[in-house]
């Protein structure tokens, strides 16, 4: 089979600058190629790359773009000039997977083959515009609710698959026993709640008589070129964060798997506070926590409920309330003064994380491919 994948504008392959679609989109176009087809990934033109290149087996092209700006309306501009760039470049496949917004518009059938939209957002009323498409791949069942309900004549396209993660963090789990550190990764912005990490944290500390052993680790990129809400916004944290002194830590982004998995290796409790609840659409962070073996505190967002039984896999706090500030600490504090709990739960995220592990995703993936009717050339 002649797979393409076509990253959106704004990040670049191999994943330098970080993003949850491009780690997967990699680590999947891998496990294709490992299948034996033949797998080509179109991406963000970025600094000394080669516009063409073989990785792996995986050919690569690269377009030229521009990094993500604070406008909505200009984002979708870059997206519609780099998809009509993309238009003029793409291989003859089988099948063509993108999660660009303008792409599936315009890619011509005849060289393209199936079209396979990698619904990466919690669509905002978009997917009416979809009618071209073959399959729409919700990440989350909340995702795929969402999209049913926008555009219900499409519903017999919806499929719902989740992503994988990488074996590394599975590895990861096995060690034992953990700091006591408090992590948290994921974008510096306000719909991610590391606002409401940082009060949260602050009053557990304040109320446990052993809070003063415990660290907060905040792992993220606040730049708006990378998803996160700028300077302003860090600043405003750093100062929530100052009272806390060397107990809170903000460590900047970290794009390096191996620097990551040691960031989770070593930590007990992950906490995910997102607010997002038409932007988060499933998920990666807290999946990877549970995977390499951290207790995982979320917000009540569906997303979550594909992997975290409250209570059991997980803890989820009420982020919708007008105590959410309040519900986050309660939460955070019964697991920094309960390490069995922590142990429970992590052991049973962890093994709930085992239903995403790379093989199981792939082959779910090749299997919905087949089902298309994507040819077998490769």
């Amino acid at each position: 089979m002649k797979i393409t994948i076509v990253i959106g504008p704004f990040l670049p392959i191999p994943p330098v600058l970080g993003g949850a679609v491009e780690k997967v989109q990699l680590l999947l176009a891998g496990a294709y190629r490992a299948a034996g087809h033949e797998v080509t990934m179109i991406s963000r033109q970025y600094r000394d790359f080669p516009a063409e290149e073989v990785v792996d087996g995986i050919a690569h092209i690269r377009i030229a773009s521009f990094a993500r700006s604070s406008s909505l309306a200009l984002n979708l501009l870059l997206d519609l000039r780099y998809a009509l760039r993309v238009a003029r470049r793409l291989p003859m496949s089988d099948i063509t997977v993108t999660n660009s917004f303008c792409l599936p518009l315009l890619l011509p059938r005849a060289r393209v083959g199936k079209i396979y939209v990698h619904v990466a957002r919690f669509p905002k009323g978009q997917m009416a515009l979809y009618r071209r498409a073959d399959r729409l791949q919700a990440t989350s069942c909340a995702v795929a609710d969402a999209i049913t309900s926008q555009a219900p004549h499409l519903a017999d396209k919806v499929v719902t698959i989740g992503y994988p993660v990488p074996e590394a963090f599975f590895r990861a789990a096995e060690s034992r026993p953990r700091q006591r550190t408090i992590l948290f990764v994921g974008r510096i912005a306000h719909e991610k709640g590391v606002h409401l990490l940082l009060g949260a944290f602050a009053s557990a500390v304040a109320s446990s008589a052993g809070g003063s052993e415990w660290k907060l680790c905040i792992v993220g990129p606040h730049e708006v070129s990378q998803g996160g809400d700028g300077a302003q916004y860090l600043s405003k944290l750093a100062a929530l964060a100052r009272p806390l002194g060397p107990a809170c830590e903000f460590v900047g982004p970290v794009f390096d798997q191996d620097r990551l998995v040691e960031l989770y290796r070593s930590a007990a409790i992950f906490v995910y506070p997102s607010l997002a609840e038409t932007g988060e659409a499933f998920g990666l962070a807290p999946l990877e926590a549970m995977a390499a073996g951290c207790a995982v505190l979320v917000s009540s967002l569906r997303c979550f409920d594909d992997f975290i039984d409250d209570g059991i896999s997980g803890v989820k706090f009420d982020h919708r309330g007008p105590n959410a500030d309040r519900e986050l600490a309660r939460h955070l504090l019964a697991l920094m003064t309960r390490p069995a709990l922590v142990e429970e739960i992590a052991r049973a995220g962890h093994r709930a994380a085992g239903n995403f592990r790379l093989p199981e995703i792939a082959a779910r993936m090749l299997g919905d491919f087949a089902r298309l009717g994507a040819g077998c050339s490769g």
